[in-house]
């Protein structure tokens, strides 16, 4: 991991505790699409990885009416703070694989809710993923270099981006080349 990217992931992490807390649910969508700039020129695994557990939170805690009514519900909360602490500080102490570990450790926090409650947050994860690469696809990294990435197939990536017309989006929107040079000439007289 790179000096830069540690710094930018512990900004992060902390500034996603807060909003948690705060119950900020903007910012940490926010967040989450900084973090997906940096993976996209970097291809950073830490920094996908963030970035999908950071939307997640955002698209779950943006639901807490609902999910708040499942057994489990306030241990998820707490171990969701929990977790991002514990994994901003190994971060902060330069322990990358310590990092890797705690973030392994905060995903299977997953595996202990209520069934019901688990079922929903994983769905919320998955699609969290695929939205995600969809992003990083936009930023221009090809599909199965987006899909290696971030550990989704190839089809279903491409089904994603298809609905999303992320793919008819056009970059370089330029000026008719008879009315540039009629520009051209206007400046120069």
């Amino acid at each position: 991991m790179q000096e830069e990217q540690r710094v930018n992931i512990i900004r992060v992490l902390d500034e996603a505790v807060k909003s948690i807390k705060d119950g900020n649910i903007v910012l940490l969508k926010d967040l989450s699409n900084e973090t997906i700039h940096d993976a996209s020129t970097v291809q950073d695994q830490y920094s996908i990885t963030i970035a999908i557990i950071i939307y997640s939170l955002s698209k779950i805690h943006e639901r807490e009416t609902h999910y708040g009514q499942f057994k489990g519900w306030r241990t998820f909360c707490y171990d969701c703070v929990r977790g991002l602490e514990l994994a901003k500080n190994r971060l902060e102490k330069f322990d990358i694989k310590g990092f890797d570990r705690e973030i392994k450790n905060y995903l299977n926090t997953l595996k202990k809710l209520d069934t019901k409650l688990k079922n929903y947050i994983q769905d919320v994860f998955e699609r969290a993923k695929l939205n995600k690469a969809s992003r990083i696809h936009e930023h221009g990294v090809s599909i199965g270099r987006t899909a290696e990435l971030l550990g989704v197939s190839r089809y279903e990536l491409m089904d994603y981006v298809g609905k999303t017309f992320i793919s008819d989006v056009k970059d370089n929107l330029t000026i008719d080349p008879v009315k540039r040079m009629k520009i051209t000439r206007e400046i120069f007289k």
